[in-house]
């Protein structure tokens, strides 16, 4: 049996994350199709989002390609190109 040693709030949550991790979580809730987002997903954007302009104010948020998103693809020896893979 598990149980929840620590409880915190969402902010205080996000907080710590690293920046690499908001880009990365920011990418996957754009990813998920409307009929998957839940006012918790809806929450945690909207937290992760605050927590980014507290940081780094109107700086875009970088634009990274989920795993899920990405599939390499040998052209040769000397390339490999990444192809976007949607369902």
């Amino acid at each position: 049996m598990h149980f929840i040693n620590n409880v915190s709030s969402l902010t205080e949550f996000v907080k710590t994350y690293s920046d690499n991790d908001i880009a990365i979580a920011i990418a996957e809730f754009k990813k998920k199709r409307i009929s998957e987002l839940t006012s918790a997903t809806h929450s945690l954007n909207e937290a992760i989002m605050q927590e980014w302009r507290t940081r780094h104010g109107e700086k875009p948020i970088p634009r990274v390609l989920t795993e899920s998103d990405m599939v390499v693809q040998k052209a040769d020896n000397n390339t490999c190109k990444f192809t976007i893979h949607t369902l």
